[in-house]
């Protein structure tokens, strides 16, 4: 770091320490069940053992604010899945007019969960997260073990066999992979609303991601994710990186900074929109700048350097395939190279693409390609041009342009 920005950053941390009083968004350094709690919803925590020991955490949010407990009615279901690095509270953040709210108040039964590797799904049979053998997963088991073993759960405990399901970012990705490998649970898919679902990368506009996609047979060495049993171990001179656990984890020093340079106050919040649209997509108008802090006392909430890798794998060969273990391939597959996610097979279950024209993760003709190649899925996108990836969860008009559409679209499927 330059000696410049060293004294920038310290004349801007002085000019927030020493002013009067910062305001802060009230949700501000709330987790998730205290969100819930401020909001006025009762929940339900629930805790679900995938087929692979992965103990999970789901949130039941089953009714709305001020409907009454005893209600007899049976409901349909509504499953919702964050993104990378992301929480359950992504899906509830914008309060009354979030996702996970509005579908709780238009009367489904709503569940939260949170993938492996999240702050809130920490747990295994016999793992601890503090090993490297406990982040050996993808988002591949995301689709293959996490969303199937949720849909089971959830059969059991309401006597539903059918979800309808909202998935951001990698909730997507996850879907598609689930759709693609297990059709005995696809089928079990009223609807599907996936928003900004990255499934291709040609057009990625993450400079940083678009730097590492050139040296991904690199870090695969680096990090010893070419490995495909439980000793999942990084080479030993690489050991310090500290890629070999859970990457951007929960940590309070993401509030600290968001409160010092993103508050509403603060001197640098110009930079702090900046970074924001450097990272997503730049959409000044969208972004609350006040909700900022929010979004930071619980994200990012962790997850797996393999998942990274595996996008890394997407954007670098144009294909969506199974996790590339190189030399291991064989011992994985059967075969020498990663099978490839069958969309075409996916004919049997309405699938809605929500996607905007200025996202940074997948371009515009990212989600085209993924539309014409999947016979299940329909085109939804957003009427806005600088509409960006983290405006479906953080976006100021999101409920307009988004969650009312695909609320309606899951009453048409499910009678209501």
């Amino acid at each position: 770091m330059s000696s410049l920005r060293v004294v920038v950053i310290f004349v801007l941390f002085c000019a927030n320490v020493f002013s009067e009083a910062i305001w802060l968004d009230p949700d501000t350094g709330l987790n998730l069940y205290e969100f819930i709690d401020r909001h006025g919803y009762s929940y339900e925590n629930h805790t679900i053992t995938t087929d692979d020991g992965y103990i999970l955490t789901t949130v039941r949010i089953p009714q709305g604010k001020n409907e009454s407990s005893d209600s007899n009615t049976t409901k349909p279901v509504a499953l919702l899945l964050h993104g990378i690095w992301s929480n359950p509270k992504d899906l509830i953040i914008k309060g009354d007019e979030s996702i996970g709210f509005l579908l709780a108040e238009k009367g489904y039964d709503v569940f939260l969960m949170a993938s492996r590797g999240n702050t809130y799904s920490l747990g295994h049979t016999n793992l601890s997260s503090d090993s490297v053998a406990y982040w050996n997963f993808s988002w591949h088991e995301v689709g293959y073990y996490d969303i199937p073993a949720n849909m089971d759960y959830i059969q059991n405990l309401t006597g539903l066999t059918n979800v309808s399901y909202v998935g951001h970012s990698q909730g997507g990705t996850a879907f598609v992979v689930l759709a693609a490998t297990r059709p005995e649970y696809r089928t079990r898919v009223t609807v599907a609303n996936l928003l900004a679902p990255v499934v291709y990368m040609d057009h990625c506009q993450l400079p940083f991601f678009n730097v590492l996609k050139e040296y991904e047979e690199e870090l695969v060495y680096l990090c010893g994710v070419e490995l495909i049993e439980l000793r999942f171990c990084f080479h030993d001179d690489f050991t310090d990186l500290g890629l070999n656990k859970g990457i951007l984890t929960s940590n309070p020093i993401y509030l600290q900074l968001a409160v010092l340079f993103c508050s509403r106050d603060s001197a640098a919040i110009d930079s702090c929109v900046e970074f924001f649209g450097d990272l997503a997509g730049p959409d000044p108008n969208q972004l609350n700048t006040s909700m900022i802090t929010v979004m930071s006392s619980t994200d990012p909430a962790g997850g797996a350097f393999k998942q990274v890798i595996h996008y890394l794998q997407v954007a670098r060969t144009s294909e969506f395939r199974k996790y590339d273990y190189r030399d291991n391939n064989e011992l994985a597959y059967n075969q020498s190279e990663p099978p490839y996610y069958d969309l075409a097979d996916i004919d049997d279950v309405p699938i809605y693409i929500w996607y905007g024209a200025n996202d940074y993760f997948s371009g515009a003709l990212d989600f085209t390609r993924l539309i014409s190649e999947n016979p299940s899925a329909t085109a939804m996108l957003v009427e806005d041009s600088l509409w960006n990836h983290i405006d479906f969860v953080f976006g100021i008009d999101a409920k307009s342009y988004v969650y009312d559409k695909a609320i309606s679209l899951f009453n048409t499927y499910n009678g209501l």
